[in-house]
C-alpha cells in the first residue's frame, strides 16, 4: 500500500483540487457538499482569498493528489468556520479523511475559531460515521444532515 502524505494546499494544487471536486460532483451530484463546479482559477482564487482565516489541505499518493479538505469562515456566524472533506473512492477508509479533518481543526483552533460546521449529503452514512468519529454532533436539516463541532 502506498503511503499517503498530507500538507496545506498551495496555488500549485489548484488544478488537482478542481479535478477532484469535479469527480466528487460526478459521483455525488448536489449531495457532494461542494459549492458547484470549480475551475483551477476558482480554486486558486479561494486559496488566495483565505489569508489567515481559512485554508485547504491535501493528501497525496505517488500519482498525485487524492483528496482535500477546505476550511472557510462561515459568513453567517462570527467565530464559526465551515469544513468539508472530499476523497477519491480509492482513498476512502484509509484514515485520510480523518487526518485532513484533524489538520483543518488544528488550523481552526489556531485561527481562533470556536465552532466548526458543515453539511453531510443525504443518505451518506459513511460521512455521518466519519464526522461522528471526530466528535461532531449531527442533526437532520432539510433533506440532509448538518454537523457541528465546538472547538
Amino acid at each position: 500500500m502506498t503511503e499517503l502524505t498530507y500538507r496545506q494546499a498551495t496555488q500549485d494544487d489548484a488544478g488537482a483540487i478542481a479535478a477532484i471536486g469535479s469527480q466528487m460532483l460526478d459521483e455525488l451530484g448536489d449531495g457532494s457538499g461542494l459549492p458547484g463546479a470549480m475551475t483551477p482559477a476558482d480554486v486558486s482564487e479561494r486559496i488566495s482569498a483565505y489569508a489567515d482565516k481559512g485554508a485547504m489541505f491535501v493528501c497525496s499518493k505517488e500519482k498525485g493528489l487524492c483528496g482535500f479538505a477546505a476550511l472557510e469562515p462561515d459568513p453567517r456566524e462570527e467565530g464559526c468556520v465551515v469544513m468539508g472533506v472530499w476523497l477519491l473512492p480509492a482513498t476512502r477508509r484509509q484514515g485520510a479523511g480523518r487526518e485532513l479533518a484533524l489538520m483543518a481543526l488544528e488550523f481552526a483552533r489556531t485561527a481562533g475559531y470556536t465552532k466548526v460546521r458543515g453539511t453531510l449529503p443525504s443518505g451518506n452514512e459513511a460521512a455521518l460515521s466519519f464526522f461522528s468519529e471526530i466528535g461532531a454532533l449531527a442533526q437532520i436539516v432539510g433533506g440532509g444532515m448538518q454537523y457541528e463541532l465546538p472547538l
